[in-house]
């Protein structure tokens, strides 16, 4: 057993100075005081005076395959560690395609989601890519959903030049499809939807939505933190209707020049509007961030996306919009729960849940500790548990 002594707790919501002990993968009990004398057995104890003790982040959207090749071969981005997540609070995520299904496919994709399970965290997947027809692994979207374990939903995109194209129809088709191989399974059956530049914006998830009757709880459109205002008001909408929208983080603030906003201002907006709690952060972590040229022909440059980005965009919310601890986990923590079908089990520090726990310094907000399945991951600041191959 691992017990957490004296820090602050938020479960996200503030619990105030508790101990935590944990059994096995599970979280046992929560409590003021727990003397780990009148415990069974041997007990690990973690001094966490002086911290604030938090859920693990779910990340929604990570290339744990990699990204990017839009500049040619050489721009590919390699795939994920595990240790990248470790280090950076995340225990939960889920791995997607992007732009390149040629190169890259569903079924390694399948692979290295299996592999991060073994090694230690918590890993799903979405079946597809940008495209539509989507690539599967099974012979179609439902077969993925009910006969694979760690596929949750579907990934699409929508308003970019380098995605399908498909009308109103075809994309309330593919949502049925999801929704019945949702219920077969019991899966959330969401449709991830990768939101571009183009000037349609969501104009045809909205008219699946209000022609053929979709659900909009279904669609989680992410990247909606750009700087476009129908694209922003599209986004409120929708969300005013029930769906989660994705802001994607960053490691930095935006440059004047950016075409997009910080996560941390999209989900300030939100706040102002009533609709914080319809607003999920992600890292798009392994994913390719090309610099391209005036007219975005051509790619100059390519970074790659990091998970370090959420708990930059949790500190602006904390320390320059002045939101408390306990409201600004929310997007990292119970809303990506809920919208990936793990309510009750990650995303909250409460009795039965999984042990996904940081241990936070509670001046800088920086990662002291991580567990995940109730095992160390990191310990003062020290990997302890790496990837098989690192």
């Amino acid at each position: 057993m691992i017990l957490i002594c004296g820090g602050k707790v938020f479960s996200p919501r503030d619990l105030g100075k508790s101990d935590v002990l944990i059994g096995g993968n599970r979280i046992l009990a929560i409590e003021k005081n727990i003397n780990p004398k009148m415990l069974p057995g041997d007990v690990r104890v973690i001094d966490a005076r002086g911290t604030s003790v938090v859920p693990g982040f779910i990340d929604g959207h990570q290339h744990f395959t990699g990204g990017g090749g839009e500049g040619g071969f050489q721009t590919k981005a390699p795939e994920m560690q595990f240790s990248t997540n470790i280090a950076n609070g995340v225990t939960t995520a889920v791995g997607l395609l992007g732009t390149d299904s040629l190169t890259r496919s569903v079924e390694n994709l399948y692979a290295k989601t299996q592999a991060f399970n073994a090694e230690g965290m918590t890993a799903f997947m979405l079946t597809g890519s940008y495209w539509l027809p989507s690539p599967t692994i099974c012979g179609s979207l439902g077969r993925d959903m009910v006969y694979l374990s760690p596929v949750i939903g579907v990934k699409l995109s929508m308003a970019d030049q380098r995605g399908p194209v498909f009308d109103e129809k075809q994309l309330a088709v593919l949502a049925s499809e999801m929704r019945a191989a949702a219920m077969i399974s019991n899966k959330p059956g969401i449709i991830t939807v990768h939101m571009g530049m183009e000037s349609d914006s969501m104009d045809l998830l909205f008219g699946a939505v209000d022609k053929y009757g979709i659900r909009p709880n279904i669609f989680i459109p992410t990247h909606v933190n750009r700087k476009n205002a129908k694209l922003r008001d599209q986004s409120l909408e929708l969300a005013a209707r029930g769906a989660v929208i994705d802001a994607t983080c960053a490691n930095a603030l935006p440059d004047k020049n950016s075409q997009i906003d910080s996560a941390a201002e999209f989900a300030w907006l939100a706040h102002k509007n009533d609709l914080f709690d319809q607003v999920s952060f992600s890292s798009d972590a392994g994913g390719s961030l090309p610099k391209w040229n005036a007219d975005r022909s051509k790619v100059l440059g390519m970074g790659i996306g990091t998970p370090e980005s959420l708990l930059f965009e949790l500190k602006q919310l904390v320390n320059v919009k002045g939101m408390p601890l306990a409201r600004a986990l929310q997007p990292l923590t119970t809303t990506p729960a809920k919208i990936y079908g793990l309510e009750g089990q990650k995303g909250k520090i409460s009795v039965g849940a999984h042990a996904d726990i940081l241990i936070l310094d509670a001046d800088t907000l920086e990662i002291r500790d991580v567990m995940a399945k109730g095992r160390i991951m990191m310990r003062n600041r020290v990997i302890e548990q790496k990837g098989y191959f690192e």
